[in-house]
C-alpha cells in the first residue's frame, strides 16, 4: 500500500487486506472521527466553561449541570474525546501501515461498540433522570452510532469477507 491511497492485500493466512472498500470506508470513519474530535472538544470546553454553550434545541445546560455530566471529576465529554481520538489514530494506522490493518480495525471496532453503548446509557440517562436533552450530546450519540455501522463494514470487509485466491484474481479474464 502506498499512503492513503493505496489498496490492501491479505492472504488466507493472514496478513494485508486487498480491497479499496475498507481503505475508503476507513478514510469515511476517520473524518467522522474528526468530527467527533471536534464536537467531544466543544463539550469538554464547555463543561469548564458554562457561559459558553450555545443551546438551540433542549436544555443542554441542566445536562451539563448534572451530577451525571462527570465520573468523579472528570467530565464525561473527556471519554467521549479520548474514543473519537483513538478511533481517528486506529484508522490513520490502518491507512499508513497496511501491517496493523486487522488489529487497528478490531480495536476502532471495540472502542466504538463500547462507547456507543455508553452513549445509548447516557441518552437513557438524559430522558428517565435529568428529564432534558442536550442537542450536542444527541449529536454525539448519533455519530457515534454512524462510525459503528461504518467501522463495522470495515471490519466485516477486513476480516469476514471471502476472497479470492491470488491466482484466481490476477490471471482470471474479463468478463464479457
Amino acid at each position: 500500500m502506498a499512503g492513503l491511497g493505496g489498496t490492501f492485500r491479505r492472504h488466507r493466512c493472514g496478513g494485508e487486506v486487498t480491497s479499496a472498500a475498507p481503505v475508503k470506508l476507513m478514510r469515511v470513519a476517520t473524518v467522522l472521527s474528526g468530527v467527533g474530535i471536534l464536537l467531544a472538544t466543544y463539550l469538554t470546553w464547555v463543561h469548564f466553561n458554562s457561559g459558553s454553550l450555545v443551546c438551540g434545541l433542549g436544555d443542554c445546560h441542566t445536562v451539563q449541570a448534572s451530577t451525571y455530566a462527570t465520573i468523579g471529576p472528570v467530565p464525561v465529554a473527556v471519554l467521549g474525546l479520548g474514543m473519537y481520538a483513538m478511533v481517528c489514530v486506529a484508522n490513520l494506522l490502518a491507512l499508513t501501515q497496511p501491517a496493523r490493518v486487522i488489529a487497528s480495525s478490531v480495536a476502532a471496532f471495540g472502542l466504538l461498540l463500547a462507547g456507543t453503548l455508553y452513549a445509548v446509557y447516557l441518552t437513557w440517562l438524559e430522558v428517565a433522570m435529568i428529564r432534558a436533552i442536550c442537542q450536542w450530546c444527541v449529536a454525539s450519540a448519533l455519530l457515534s452510532v454512524v462510525l459503528l455501522a461504518v467501522q463495522s463494514v470495515i471490519v466485516w470487509e477486513v476480516l469476514l469477507r471471502p476472497l479470492p485466491d491470488a491466482d484466481e484474481t490476477s490471471n482470471a479474464p474479463l468478463a464479457s
